[in-house]
């Protein structure tokens, strides 16, 4: 068999997998512990008042802001699975020209529609099940168009991806910090401490790859450098570990606008304070705003000072129509700490035992444990989703795979990587990257060629 197909190609296969797996492990997330914080700033903006106490569960965020290549590795995959993105992403500028990295820095020109697809992409890429449907019944996954959807047409529980709620944002922002102007709290800012408009990073009037304030950053002196270029550069992480929750690009946030959602003067809105909260229910529109989602964190084309309302603090409120893009518009994703049932995602066939799952295949469900693989045989499954799975296979022991490498998977005895030819005219053969070999496995034996 290893003559009928050349090697090369199941070493590009192997490699571009891989890419892709890589690709996506660069998108590192950081845990957000639960807990309460305070929320808004009681001397700030008016939409910004009252601040309010919020508690909120752990959930997991993106280290860094989404970059271009990892929009571009889930958007590729989507593309291939029946969604549609708008074409405003294909006018995202690819990073600075003299860039070292120009797929490093944010994603940008991203509209909220699109930015919620996304994250309904990477999570069905991933093998996790989708978080954003357009029913309330759940039952149609968010793939295509620009549909307003509301709290109730989201799976809240589910593993997969999402845009943080407005009060996930805040929180993870402020860290530890109660009721500071910015991560690291309120002493002054310079351009040292993040991208703003010219604060003397070599990225001025545009991004900064993410994560560039690492303690290794350069500043020149600028305008608004603030004598940035004179003092030790620091780690500009947060207390959870985030980058970039000040300036670089606005990241969407799933809520509705509303100017008054916080509360009236000094009298809180009672829903604004339920734990979790999630934001208005319905859009709030009025003769100055018309239906708007919630962005935050600044950007890089803006300056920090009082003209502005000072927008690069961590409790101003910016907001636009769902279907803005811009250079300045970017996103970072969540997920909440859930796990999904087994292979939740396969569907019966005609009545019986048998199940589809799209990415492994069929199976029979048997009345125990054990499940009948149409082609690797009776298996013992154990995992979360199909993003995370261990099948105990008679002949080869544990074996470890998920919708985003299937199938290649790797073997616990001997620590290997096997491919599977799940597709070829008989069943049962694996090539053996350590061995750069084939065997098959019959009749509950492996036999190498």
């Amino acid at each position: 068999m290893g003559m009928r197909v050349p090697r090369g190609q199941f070493v590009a296969t192997l490699f571009l997998g891989f890419m892709t797996v890589i690709s996506l492990m660069a998108q590192e997330m950081v845990s957000v512990p639960n807990g309460s914080f305070m929320m808004g700033d009681s001397g700030g903006l008016s939409d910004e008042r009252p601040a309010h106490f919020v508690t909120i569960s752990s959930f997991f965020m993106d280290k860094t802001e989404l970059t271009i290549e990892s929009w571009d590795v889930v958007a590729a995959w989507a593309e291939s699975h029946g969604y549609e993105f708008s074409e405003k992403t294909a006018k995202a500028r690819r990073g600075a020209s003299w860039s070292s990295a120009p797929l490093l820095h944010p994603m940008n020109m991203v509209t909220w529609y699109d930015a919620v697809k996304w994250c309904n992409a990477r999570s069905e890429m991933e093998g996790r099940t989708p978080v954003y449907y357009e029913d309330k019944a759940k039952t149609t996954v968010y793939r295509k168009g620009e549909i307003d959807l509301h709290n109730d047409m989201v799976r809240w529980t589910s593993s997969g991806y999402r845009l943080p709620t407005e009060a996930e944002w805040e929180k993870a922002a402020r860290g530890d910090h109660m009721a500071k102007d910015y991560p690291w709290g309120d002493r002054s800012v310079n351009g040292s401490l993040g991208n703003y408009r010219l604060s003397g990073d070599p990225y001025d009037n545009g991004t900064s790859p993410v994560g560039y304030y690492n303690g290794r950053q350069l500043i020149s002196p600028e305008t608004h450098s603030y004598g940035g270029e004179t003092v030790r550069a620091l780690n500009m992480a947060n207390d959870f570990g985030l980058y970039d929750m000040f300036g670089n690009v606005f990241e969407w946030c799933w809520d509705w606008y509303d100017p008054e959602w916080y509360g009236v003067r000094s009298s809180v809105n009672p829903n604004a304070v339920r734990a979790n909260t999630k934001g208005p229910s319905e859009a709030h529109i009025d003769d100055r705003i018309g239906r708007t989602r919630v962005l935050r964190g600044g950007d890089y084309d803006h300056l920090n000072d009082s003209g502005s309302g000072k927008l690069l603090r961590l409790a101003f409120r910016h907001q636009r129509t769902p279907d803005s893009a811009l250079r300045t518009y970017g996103l970072r994703s969540v997920r909440g700490e859930f796990v999904d049932p087994l292979w939740e995602t396969a569907t019966l066939e005609n009545d019986t035992q048998w199940r589809n799952l799209q990415w492994l295949g069929y199976y029979y469900e048997s009345d125990y444990v054990w499940v009948y693989h149409e082609t690797l045989g009776w298996l013992y499954p154990t995992g979360e989703g199909s993003y995370t799975n261990w099948m105990y296979h008679p002949a080869l022991g544990w074996l470890w795979t998920s919708r985003l490498i299937y199938p290649f998977i790797f073997a616990h005895s001997g620590e290997r990587w096997l491919w599977y030819a799940k597709d070829y005219r008989e069943s049962g053969w694996f090539y053996d990257y350590s061995i750069s070999g084939w065997f098959r496995v019959t009749d509950g034996a492996a036999k190498h060629r």
